[in-house]
């Protein structure tokens, strides 16, 4: 019981603190493995990206274009310095947070509800893509709290704010927050206190926004022809996007329930601004489920609403057996190991050193408040879960570092072609055949028919792990982890 109460004595500060670094090893040494961000980057590498006038306007695409310019520029590394965007995002997402916190819950205590918005889903989209998720949902966010300000005080610079970053909206393609301000301006509405002028005003902001989302709709869409195609109600892709919202809000879906429980139920902070808030999440959570256009964006913005929801609920709250949704927890570990293990195609295969990670996460996730039955705070428990939380990433990085860093594509082939071809890589020639995984293109497009006299030429082929490596006594033959299909594959080497 003593070993649960060390967690509970650290500053939250702390937390923050060691959230933002983990945020930024992890973005510096996780390869990209999503096929989207790939064609993304592959298509700004070759400066053909734009198809249409959403894309040719787009600020989240012109940024990705200067930073890689920058990058060039200063020699540097583009593919992982273009992460860092999503830490400009990303604090993008907090400021505005704690600017909500400010004007509408003053007397919260900020700390907590900002650093789980640092250790839930953004850890993800942080660390793993590019495709302007954290920036779109932070926009959805700025617009919000422009709109809360504006029934609060008609500021011309809050219109204008308000009608700027809806523009931005909308180029980005996200339509989504029409759905929200439609909700908050119709529920603000019905507020019988509300002088005629007022509502007026609310109606024409309102009306304004639905003529400029109808031009762009027409001209953003003038070549689609699947435009009603809007929601979706096939059972396999509304199950895979619930697992997919419960895996990016973990570990707060768990919190979430419990705050539920405690403000519908028990009427604990029952208040007008608390509902607000639980009616955005519930229909924020609704639209991604149900969305067949809608991308993790939509989360982005939910989760902070939904952390503030979460500790203003529970701010005051001992919990002592609703701690049972707790449980839930479990799944982090569980999800880090089905995807090593799934990488093997027999459970002989795994490397006996990754059961002894898989020992240290799972021992790290019993560090669980659900453990221990006296009655705790909500800062206790979110402590706990913190610390939990640290170890088992902790864990993971050194892991999969570890075991995978060395076996990617990049890796392996700069390393075979210095040290065991004796290749200088910046005048070597690829050849390739069919069938090449898509990162290839990415690292080594200017290897393949380059523009220079090649002193070396090396033949490249690449051919499921099932199938016996080709057997020459003049080729190297390499197995590597394609992270594209997250599955290994062979590589074979012939120097010409």
């Amino acid at each position: 019981m003593n070993f649960f109460r060390f967690p509970e004595s650290i500053p939250t500060i702390f937390y923050t603190i060691i959230w933002i670094c983990f945020l930024a090893v992890i973005s510096l040494g996780t390869p990209y493995y999503f096929t989207d961000d790939l064609n993304l980057l592959i298509s700004l590498k070759n400066n053909n990206l734009v198809s249409n006038f959403s894309e040719f306007i787009n600020p989240h695409l012109t940024l990705l274009n200067l930073v890689i310019k920058i990058s060039n520029l200063f020699a540097l590394d583009s593919y992982l310095v273009l992460r860092f965007l999503n830490f400009i995002y990303l604090g993008l997402v907090i400021l505005v947070t704690y600017k909500i916190i400010k004007l509408k819950f003053y007397d919260l205590h900020y700390l907590m509800p900002l650093t789980s918005v640092l250790f839930s889903g953004t850890i993800l989209i942080s660390t793993t893509t590019i495709n302007g998720a954290l920036f779109s949902g932070s926009i959805t966010l700025l617009i919000i709290y422009y709109l809360i300000r504006i029934f609060d005080e008609e500021n011309i610079f809050n219109l204008l704010f308000f009608i700027i970053f809806s523009l931005v909206a909308l180029i980005l393609n996200n339509f989504f927050f029409i759905i929200l301000i439609s909700f908050l301006t119709i529920s603000k509405l019905f507020n019988l206190k509300l002088e005629k002028k007022k509502r007026l005003s609310l109606i024409s902001y309102l009306c304004l926004i639905y003529i400029i989302a109808l031009v762009f709709f027409i001209i953003q869409n003038i070549n689609e022809t699947d435009n009603f195609s809007t929601f979706n109600y096939d059972l396999s892709i509304l199950i895979k996007r619930i697992i997919e919202s419960i895996i990016f809000l973990l570990p707060l879906i768990s919190l979430l329930i419990i705050a539920i429980f405690y403000n519908v139920f028990k009427r604990i902070n029952w208040n007008k601004d608390l509902i607000t808030f639980f009616s955005l999440i519930i229909i924020s959570w609704f639209s991604y489920i149900f969305s067949n256009k809608l991308n993790l964006s939509i989360l982005v913005f939910m989760l902070p609403i939904m952390s503030i929801y979460i500790f203003r609920t529970l701010e005051f709250v001992e919990l002592k057996w609703s701690k049972i949704f707790l449980i839930s927890l479990i799944l982090i570990p569980a999800i880090i190991i089905y995807f090593d293990t799934s990488l093997y195609k027999k459970m002989s295969d795994i490397p006996h050193i990754n059961y002894f990670f898989y020992s240290l996460i799972i021992l790290a996730s019993l560090i669980n408040p659900i453990f221990s039955l006296q009655k705790k705070s909500i800062t206790a428990v979110y402590k706990t879960i913190s610390f939990s939380l640290i170890l088992i990433l902790f864990f993971s990085i050194i892991f999969f570092y570890s075991q995978y860093m060395s076996k990617t594509l990049s890796f392996v082939i700069s390393d075979t072609l210095e040290n065991e071809l004796n290749c200088d890589i910046q005048k070597t020639e690829l050849i390739l055949e069919e069938n090449y995984p898509l990162d290839l293109m990415l690292f080594f497009s200017d290897k393949v028919n380059p523009d220079y006299f090649s002193d070396c030429q090396i033949a490249l082929k690449f051919s499921s792990i099932d199938v016996i490596p080709i057997d020459d006594n003049e080729a190297i033959n390499k197995t590597i982890l394609d992270l594209t299909s997250k599955s290994y594959i062979n590589l074979n080497f012939k120097k010409l």
